[in-house]
């Protein structure tokens, strides 16, 4: 199956558009709300994009923001690859994304990072624009979809996206899924392995970012019918980052409600 996507030239409109959301927002989630923000590419004036309004919400409480912005009539589309990141889509009178997620999560740096840093530099901008109107050259038929409904447009964006952050000097933590051949190649090389078993929808193959690189990995098992999580491996070549990526693996588990069990 393959994908098309539509990449239009910048609309001097997505600001207001976003302006009408954040708004509704806020009287949405009301005392749940801390900060809302455009990110994404069409918060960048100049730049090309797909025209979905992209919109961080920091909350209070996860599970109380989901259950508010479903009966608001936004489809709940869970985490993708990104844990304790709640995503949303709204498709009418606009089409936006939204991306809930607590004060401590490492995307909120990430996002806001990347976007300022494309608004301040027009050589980077463009370099991403470039980047993305010869994607969509290279593959006029469209692009597949990845094991996690990523389109390979999604992926493909990655290494210069890695580069522009760099440049910006992005130096957070990220906790995510592994979806990418970056991070899968990373995942590999600390666990030793030549190859993945994705076939167990229990079993998470997780990284954790310091910057752009990968700096650690862990596979745990997350039984929901047992209501019981195990972390079976985790790799930290520099033992600095280890608590780290246990304190977010707990807090995952602890989301769902899973009690997590490691003999890390």
């Amino acid at each position: 199956m393959k994908k098309k996507i539509n990449v239009v030239p910048y609309d001097a409109n997505w600001p207001n558009i976003f302006q009408v959301y954040s708004n509704e927002l806020k009287e949405i989630l009301k005392e749940n709300y801390i900060e809302i923000y455009h990110i994404g590419s069409t918060s960048v004036p100049g730049l090309c994009a797909k025209p979905i309004i992209d919109i961080m919400c920091i909350v209070k409480d996860l599970k109380q923001a989901k259950e508010t912005l479903i009966q608001a009539g936004y489809e709940s589309k869970w985490e993708f690859n990104l844990p304790l990141r709640l995503f949303f889509s709204k498709k009418r009178p606009n089409y936006v994304h939204i991306h809930v997620v607590l004060k401590n999560n490492g995307e909120i740096a990430w996002n806001l990072t990347f976007r300022n840093y494309l608004r301040e530099n027009p050589d980077a901008r463009d370099m991403y624009a470039k980047t993305k109107l010869d994607l969509i050259k290279a593959n006029p038929d469209g692009f597949g979809l990845t094991e996690r409904a990523l389109p390979e447009y999604t992926i493909k964006k990655g290494e210069v996206i890695r580069k522009i952050a760099k440049m910006a000097g992005f130096n957070s933590y990220r906790f995510v899924i592994i979806s990418n051949l970056n991070e899968i190649e990373s995942y590999k090389q600390l666990m030793n392995l030549q190859e993945i078993d994705f076939g167990n929808k229990n079993i998470y193959h997780l990284c954790l970012y310091k910057g752009v690189d990968v700096v650690a990995a862990a596979c745990a098992e997350f039984n929901f019918l047992k209501h019981q999580a195990y972390i079976q491996q985790i790799v930290c070549p520099k033992p600095e980052h280890k608590d780290v990526f246990l304190n977010k693996i707990y807090e995952w588990s602890d989301f769902y409600n899973l009690k997590l069990q490691s003999n890390c």
